[in-house]
């Protein structure tokens, strides 16, 4: 028997050169012989892991390295990026769904599930000044939404309507003028604003066209706008709010006095359309890999024109066209969601907003469903937060998992420990060898499918237990201890791993 392995195609690994091979022949008892490679990829450290290698095995093994170990190492002497607790945001996306949401803004169970992601951005669009079904001229569900966010902690970022160029391209601001007067009167807080929404593809939709320029000139206009109440003297502006990154929009704005206005450069990203999905998408390694050279891009366009200028995910998700019937709210979500807070942290993303917290019966991506009930996303959400806050360092692993690194919390954790998350996608269990901490302590949080549907659950499991609330209120979530040693990671699995002995230094400040 044979096994080879097969270099992907990549952009930058032309040169590439195999260094060394070494056949290793076992006995007459062995059933099949090993071939190791090892290559060296012309890349910066930090990207080497991320190189995708394909392999082709014998029908008989699902991959010829299953049975052995996992050896992951992590760079804790420099900080790759910096996870704060606003590191994860979430959309309401009025009026598609919001406007449902509604009816439970007092509920206890919702206002239980909204404090747990507390603080957090929430971004949220829609018409409030005027107009059917909402009439924010007298603002009675305006005036429920910013007590909504008051109780539960949650910091507003409002996007003022898509249609508020003229046919010249100019922006009046008599609308937004309503609005932020109003708002500033009852002293409701909104940390931030945006200007209309993918104007890069906006003319597909309504006939509209707009240039970088444009939008340059009306967030400055919307910048003097605020200026005159002292109320949202300090609320910055994002934007472009892209869906591509190419630089005839996303750079072209920042270039025409954008960057001189926003808080930061601001794109959108979704892995493919839920018309097209299908379950292997969802733990599919190479869609994981392929956000790195979005944000790639997105960083490389944003630093051309200003190196310092901080770039958010400020809409994002699994899959668009409201989400992947079955899928987008399973157990299987968590792969892409997990792997997408790790590669955004890795890369230097400093808020990833995610679409949509709510969502009704037409789409299938909410945090929660209809009735207010946490999707598997939602826990898995709620731990990261409790879990990471802090430095980000490179770990690497090997090509069929993926491994990320992060300062543990302190909220939850003395300082100095460190947190890893490890995806397993694979339909086998995987060992991990962690020699930097073979003889720590850890905590550990094994996240698996919660009942007998598998991957296609509408549950997660928390070291063998469902997850639920339990008379509107969250379980303790608490984790396991674990042994010192290796970790096997079950099949089609995530885990957090927390060595709080860790002593890591540039997490003890």
């Amino acid at each position: 028997m044979f096994m080879t392995l097969h270099l992907e195609k990549q952009e930058h690994t032309r040169n590439n050169k195999l260094l060394a091979a070494d056949v290793l022949a076992n006995s007459m008892s062995q059933t099949f012989i090993t071939l190791w490679l090892l290559f060296v990829v012309n890349t910066t450290p930090g990207e080497q892991h991320d190189r995708a290698i394909r392999v082709d095995s014998h029908p008989l093994h699902n991959t010829p390295l299953k049975d052995a170990p996992v050896v992951v190492t992590v760079n804790l002497q420099q900080s790759l990026n910096t996870i704060t607790d606003h590191f994860i945001g979430h959309s309401l996306g009025f009026p598609n769904y919001g406007v449902h949401l509604a009816a439970y803004l007092e509920s206890r169970k919702l206002i239980t599930i909204a404090r747990a992601l507390s603080p957090m951005w929430v971004r949220m669009a829609g018409n409030f000044v005027s107009g059917p079904p909402y009439k924010m001229s007298r603002g009675p569900l305006w005036d429920k939404m910013n007590h909504f966010f008051k109780t539960v902690g949650w910091d507003q970022i409002h996007v003022l309507d898509d249609d508020v160029h003229g046919n010249n391209g100019s922006w009046s601001p008599d609308k937004a003028r309503v609005l932020v007067q109003y708002s500033a009167a009852r002293n409701y807080s909104i940390a931030g604003f945006e200007l209309g929404n993918e104007y890069d593809v906006q003319s597909q939709h309504d006939n509209t066209t707009l240039t970088p320029a444009e939008l340059a000139t009306g967030v400055q206009t919307l910048q003097t706008l605020l200026g005159e109440f002292p109320k949202y003297y300090s609320s910055f502006i994002t934007g472009p709010d892209t869906l591509f990154v190419l630089p005839t929009f996303f750079q072209g704005f920042l270039s025409a006095g954008g960057q001189k206005v926003v808080r930061a450069a601001t794109f959108h990203h979704y892995y493919f359309s839920g018309l097209k999905a299908t379950l292997s998408s969802f733990t599919n390694i190479t869609i994981m890999q392929s956000l790195a050279h979005k944000i790639d891009k997105a960083m490389a366009e944003s630093r051309s024109v200003n190196p310092l200028l901080p770039v958010w995910l400020s809409e994002t998700g699994s899959a668009s066209a409201q989400g992947a019937p079955g899928l987008s709210d399973r157990f299987v979500a968590g792969f892409l969601w997990l792997d997408k807070l790790g590669v955004c942290a890795k890369k230097g993303i400093q808020s990833v907003i995610r679409f949509v917290f709510y969502a009704n019966d037409q789409a299938s991506f909410g945090l929660i469903d209809k009735n207010l009930n946490p999707n598997p996303d939602f826990w898995l959400t709620v731990l990261y937060r409790r879990i990471v806050r802090g430095a980000v360092f490179l770990a690497t692993g090997r090509h069929d998992v993926r491994v990320y690194a992060a300062c543990a919390n302190t909220d939850n954790f003395k300082a100095g420990g460190l947190a890893l998350y490890i995806l397993n996608p694979n339909n086998y269990p995987v060992t991990f060898d962690l020699p930097q901490f073979t003889h720590q302590p850890r905590f550990r949080y094994s996240l698996t499918a919660g009942d007998k549907d598998g991957l296609t659950s509408k549950y997660i499991a928390l070291n063998g237990e469902k997850l639920q609330l339990v008379n509107d209120e969250l379980p303790p979530l608490e984790p396991e201890s674990a042994p010192p040693g290796v970790v096997t990671v079950p099949a089609y699995s995530y885990t957090f791993l927390v060595f709080p002995e860790a002593e890591v230094s540039i997490c003890l400040h």
